[in-house]
């Protein structure tokens, strides 16, 4: 196990000092835009569970900090590198409790002229993660491209991709998938912006199963469970598991800004994934409070 997971950190660490490098050269001599991030989330059937008496809600806390470094190389065309850190804690849950760091680097392209003028932008992102749960503990990469079209003075859309590819201590946490989500935003006014969007995502989706309930009288489960590792967050005689799937996301966010500054994102998250065989939902209700210094 000591061998695979050093393998399995290798190359995504010389990735993290290749994307330091590139980020602070151009950037060095660049004033940073920092900000910071508290959000309080209740998350309905936290666990994932296709079975009903296993879905278990629960309320998370994070806070996290951003700075980023924006170049301008051209009338059209403007670099980006960011890096960001923060803590998350579960209190009903713990071993979900963890500590991570990411960097980011963005790459912007204006195609046109004037404040309407379609934007493309490609980033690519790292972020490392330690659980208090080590098994959890690992990397996540993820590669973006995106177009957004300002309509009017008040709406914007936006269309994405996305790749990710997630690495943990247990091959369970290895996993990865590929997504295509469609955005508004709508100002509602000088104060008030409304958000919308929807994703699907196609790939692996970890998923928990409590084996001393409704799962272990199906013997099928186990032909399409994939990676099956035992875990201690959710409590006594709990797994972890891939599986095959898509997934569905919608949200809804409605952001007041306090001041020039300061905002306070009210948002509504659901997801439905479907497997082979399994399906699950869950909701997750949040607010923020974001500050830009």
């Amino acid at each position: 196990m000591e061998s695979y997971q050093g393998d399995a950190l290798k190359k995504p660490l010389a990735l993290l000092n290749a994307l330091c490098l590139l980020g602070f050269v151009g950037h060095a001599r660049a004033e940073p835009v920092i900000s910071g991030r508290a959000t309080a989330a209740w998350t309905e059937n936290i666990t994932r569970s296709p079975y009903e008496e296993a879905g278990k809600d629960a309320v998370t806390y994070e806070t996290s900090a951003a700075a980023e470094w924006r170049n301008q190389l051209s009338r059209d065309l403007n670099l980006a590198f960011s890096t960001n850190a923060g803590l998350e804690k579960c209190p009903r849950f713990d071993g979900l409790d963890r500590t991570l760091v990411g960097l980011t680097l963005a790459a912007r392209r204006k195609t046109g002229l004037g404040p309407l003028a379609p934007v493309f932008r490609a980033d690519l992102s790292f972020t490392g993660s330690w659980y208090r749960e080590s098994m959890r503990t690992g990397t996540r990469l993820v590669a973006g491209l995106s177009w957004s079209r300002r309509w009017s003075d008040s709406w914007q859309t936006v269309l994405a991709a996305d790749f990710m590819v997630n690495n943990g201590r247990a091959r369970v946490y290895d996993y990865q998938h590929g997504g295509l989500s469609l955005e508004g935003h709508y100002d509602l006014s000088d104060r008030w912006q409304l958000t919308g969007g929807l994703k699907r995502e196609w790939g692996d989706q970890v998923t928990y199963a409590w084996i001393g309930g409704s799962g272990a009288s199906f013997p099928y489960v186990f032909e399409i469970w994939k990676n099956t590792t035992d875990i201690t967050t959710y409590g006594a005689n709990w797994q972890a598991y891939t599986i095959s799937a898509h997934a569905d996301k919608v949200w809804l966010e409605l952001s007041p800004a306090l001041g020039r500054d300061r905002s306070l994102p009210f948002r509504y998250e659901q997801t439905v994934v479907v497997g082979d065989g399994e399906s699950y939902l869950t909701r997750m209700v949040s607010l923020s409070y974001v500050q830009r210094f």
